[in-house]
């Protein structure tokens, strides 16, 4: 999967991770910025394991919050492979 393509498919998992709570003209008004839209921890355990379910990438929830911040943070994160705690 190219980047763009991943990156549409956190988009919309990321979306549905949200239960409703954010769509995406919210996140691109503020710059695909998960935080900024009042995302939920469950939602971003939501998330984290949707992307393991769907990409079949393992991503450590107690990674560094810089990694979750936004769309494209979590995508980068996914291309790298994962994280661990430490990353």
């Amino acid at each position: 999967m190219d980047y763009n393509s991943l990156r549409a498919k956190i988009l919309e998992l990321a979306i549905a991770a949200g239960d409703g709570s954010v769509s995406a003209d919210e996140l691109a008004s503020v710059n695909y910025s998960l935080r900024n839209v009042g995302y939920s921890s469950l939602s971003y355990m939501r998330l984290i394991d949707s992307i393991e379910n769907e990409v079949g990438v393992y991503l450590d929830p107690e990674a560094d919050i810089e990694h979750y911040e936004t769309i494209d943070s979590v995508t980068a994160l996914v291309v790298s492979g994962g994280a661990g705690a430490g990353a």
